[in-house]
């Protein structure tokens, strides 16, 4: 059985057969399962992040945050260090100004999570999140060393990212810029190789913007000191070298607590002098 469009033939509009085009590009869209979209996400994280058993569409669902790292020797992604909790999201759409709004409920949120996005521009609004310190296991080194136990709690402004790029611009403006901030606090910070409890407490500082996001780590409170600076950049310079996540950071111990922490502290990284760094 063969279909053919016939758009020269004299009794049908062109405008007919536009109409029946868009009309099931929108019911394949509209049944698209989550799945499509969840199965780009590792390779966007470098196995950072992926959602977990995902059920549903695009535009009503459920998962789970699995948080991992790449396998260096086998290649693909390591099964998951941590998972959180289920999320469900709800999307709606205004056809004529091309925008929809996904509502997000999480029991770890403060509040339901809004998000509002278009050719354009996404607007994710304020909120907070607490969640245990074990989800940090999947963000490299050196959480998944430490394999952290303790609070975690995060915090953001209202963030504005650019929209899909090249789109905002043909349907008349260009992409908005890219705009917020992102504070992490680790509390209570303690490791099941560490004799020593509680480490530390440790705030986590990101700024986002239109190439990417930069951030900070440093020590609040503790005898373990950490400090460092990453990027995820999503623009490489002269071409993708640099496109990624990147991170260079340094460890070392109070005076009363440095022979308590001398292996812990050779788990984390290169010794260097008297301070131990890592990269990835």
């Amino acid at each position: 059985m063969k279909l053919i469009l016939d758009f020269t033939h004299p009794k049908l509009s062109k405008w007919f057969w536009f109409v029946l085009i868009i009309a099931c590009l929108l019911v394949v869209v509209r049944q698209m399962p989550v799945s499509w979209i969840g199965g780009s996400l590792p390779s966007q994280t470098g196995c950072r992040v992926m959602l977990q058993q995902p059920v549903g569409t695009i535009w009503q669902g459920s998962a789970a945050l699995a948080f991992s790292e790449p396998n260096a020797t086998e290649g693909g992604c390591r099964d998951p260090m941590s998972v959180t909790e289920r999320f469900h999201w709800s999307t709606s759409c205004k056809l004529f100004s091309l925008t929809c709004k996904t509502d997000i409920q999480f029991a770890a949120l403060e509040q339901p999570q809004s998000i509002l996005w278009g050719l354009s521009k996404i607007q994710i609004a304020s909120n907070e999140i607490k969640l245990p310190a074990n989800i940090l296991e999947g963000l490299g080194n050196p959480w998944s060393t430490l394999r952290p136990r303790g609070e975690l709690g995060a915090r953001w402004t209202d963030i504005q990212l650019g929209g899909f790029e090249g789109l905002g611009a043909i349907l008349g403006g260009a992409n908005s810029p890219s705009s917020g901030v992102i504070r992490i606090i680790i509390s209570n910070l303690t490791s099941p190789i560490s004799p020593v409890k509680p480490l530390g407490g440790y705030e986590i500082s990101a700024n986002i913007a239109d190439t990417g996001m930069n951030w900070t780590l440093s020590t609040t409170s503790g005898p373990l000191l950490l400090k460092g600076q990453g990027e995820f950049s999503n623009k490489g310079s002269n071409g993708a070298s640099n496109k990624g996540m990147h991170f260079s950071g340094e460890a070392n111990a109070s005076p009363e607590s440095k022979e308590s922490l001398i292996g812990l502290l050779s788990l984390l990284g290169k010794k260097e002098g008297d301070t131990y760094r890592w990269k990835f």
